[in-house]
């Protein structure tokens, strides 16, 4: 493989990672915050991987001790490979779209000597790259526990790190042509962003009921991983015998490991030879296609004055709901608050029953409170306004240059919270009405205090992006999902949030004499002094900071 291919993918690499670092830290790191706040960084991801990684180390064990029990550990690297390719195809084949066709630099790298062909392939290696370390998260753990389990011999050993090269290749051919495929159907949808939206929302639905309902799954194959491994050898033969042949317990013939392995070997390296085949043969065409925008037909209407402040509101909430990236990532709250009013639906009466239960000597009904406290946390998910500033970008001058206090700019953005928050905070009150029998003070603190609560998170969201603004990015996904603000602005706003409905409901639930409403003043009362520093902040040196930008 050429040298020009390997630098490419260096420059990507590398490229990329700057970039997350430098958007992450914001834009005035300099010296020493530097150092912090790449250290900062380094760590989340470090903590991140390794929760992973422990989590797919313990489950491996719990089902390798279940295989060798039952007498069917060669589904151990069967089981593996699929599971980590499965979680690599879904990390990865939404990406597989700007990693190959939407790159800034396709078209200046297409005007300078290099081969077309050379340019894709590196875009793909950059892409098994990601693949790798997402496979791998799952894969290298269990074959660790593996290795503890039955012990590894020279062939097993070698599979196995075969296994860890060869499986993100196979999955980087998949993502690659499905990634092609959902980019051009998404081209094709008149509503692009509502179905976006939607299929998004879908997804974490599904990814919820798993995960909700995953004690379940586990249990069904831990009691019938028998079971399993007999389908497995009825309708899917050549699992079998990649098993057989990667398990190092069992002993075959040299003709039967060929048997096992190189089917594993050929279909991947068709994989890739088909993909590649299918998208070199348009690639150039792909990547300098315009798409065709329809165009909107003028319709005079008279022209009708407004409130500025109004004005201001509706260009954020019409920014926010204009990109489905912004919605998913940054619009939780209203999806978790909603989800609990359905398991308040569903399951409220367990609540009714159980709560008294556990807190026999309680002074008050603490079900409200739990309500309240539980609305109001699951909406300091909501970090809509923690990359407010920064998405105005390099334009920012033309909102500056307006006649516009800075104080009306900073109040749109923090409103753009507890606008989104409302239907989630709304729908909860209501089926804790319905269901959970409360007074009407507790159903309206219920939805007091978490708008309050999202009031406070909408404003530290604007202070924070206030100290770490960055301009310079290319993509709007790189502000929402990788800053440092957004970091910063939801572990704060957890935190915060957690103080008072601490010290509210441990009072209630063993003093006496503690009523509800010293608890809901607690709660009132700690959330607006927040919210009057925070505008006290913005009125002070927040203007200077904004002026400054």
């Amino acid at each position: 493989m050429s040298k020009t291919v390997f630098d490419l993918v260096k420059i990507k690499i590398s490229g990329d990672i700057s970039s997350m670092i430098s958007f992450m830290r914001g834009r005035n790191a300099k010296g020493q915050s530097f150092n912090i706040g790449t250290a900062f960084i380094i760590a989340i991801i470090v903590i991140a991987f390794a929760f992973m990684m422990i989590f797919s180390f313990g489950l491996a064990m719990v089902m390798g001790f279940q295989m060798l029990s039952k007498g069917c550990e060669w589904l151990f690297f069967p089981m593996a490979f699929a599971s980590s390719a499965v979680f690599a195809f879904i990390g990865t084949v939404f990406a597989a779209q700007s990693y190959l066709f939407d790159a800034k630099d396709n078209e200046l790298l297409l005007s300078m000597p290099i081969q077309p062909s050379e340019v894709l392939i590196s875009r793909m290696l950059a892409l098994y790259l990601l693949n790798f370390v997402y496979s791998n998260l799952l894969f290298l753990p269990v074959g660790v526990a593996f290795g503890l389990l039955c012990g590894y011999s020279v062939i097993t050993f070698f599979y196995f790190v075969l296994m860890m090269l060869v499986t993100p290749l196979l999955v980087t051919a998949f993502s690659s042509v499905f990634g092609f495929i959902f980019g051009r159907i998404a081209v094709k949808i008149p509503n692009k962003n509502l179905m976006t939206v939607i299929l998004g929302f879908l997804t974490i639905g599904a990814l919820s009921y798993v995960t909700l309902n995953f004690g379940n799954i586990l249990r069904v194959l831990m009691n019938d991983i028998d079971r399993v491994g007999d389908y497995v050898y009825d309708h899917l033969i050549v699992f079998y015998w990649f098993g057989m042949a990667t398990c190092g317990t069992m002993r075959i013939s040299f003709a039967d490991h060929l048997l096992g392995i190189l089917p594993y070997l050929l279909f991947t390296a068709l994989a890739v030879f088909v993909a590649f085949l299918f998208l070199s043969r348009n690639f150039v065409t792909i990547i300098t296609r315009k798409t065709a925008m329809k165009k909107k037909k003028y319709v005079r209407k008279p022209l009708k004055a407004t409130n500025i402040q109004l004005a201001l509101i509706k260009k954020e909430v019409g920014y926010f709901f204009s990109m489905p990236s912004y919605v998913m990532n940054a619009g939780m709250s209203t999806i978790m608050a909603a989800l609990l009013g359905v398991g308040i639906l569903m399951r409220g009466n367990l609540i009714v029953e159980w709560l008294p239960r556990m807190f026999p000597d309680a002074s008050t009904n603490l079900i409200g409170l739990a309500v309240g406290s539980s609305l109001a946390l699951s909406c300091t998910l909501n970090d809509v306004t923690a990359p407010s500033i920064s998405l105005e970008g390099k334009t920012i001058w033309i909102l500056k240059s307006t006649p516009l206090g800075a104080m009306k700019v900073f109040f749109a953005k923090a409103l753009l919270a507890p606008i989104v928050s409302l239907p989630g905070v709304i729908f909860t009150a209501l089926a804790s009405a319905l269901t959970l029998s409360l007074k009407p003070v507790d159903i309206m603190f219920i939805i007091f205090i978490p708008i309050l609560a999202c009031m406070f998170s909408g404003l530290l969201g604007v202070c924070v992006n206030l100290k770490l603004p960055r301009f310079d990015w290319t993509n709007e996904i790189t502000v929402i999902k990788q800053s440092l603000s957004v970091i910063f602005t939801l572990m704060l706003s957890m935190f915060m949030t957690a103080i008072p409905f601490t010290l509210a409901i441990v009072p209630s639930a063993y003093l006496e004499d503690f009523s509800s409403l010293w608890a809901y003043g607690i709660c009132i009362v700690y959330f607006f002094a927040l919210v009057l520093l925070e505008i006290f902040f913005l009125a002070t040196d927040g203007k200077k900071i904004w002026e400054s930008l």
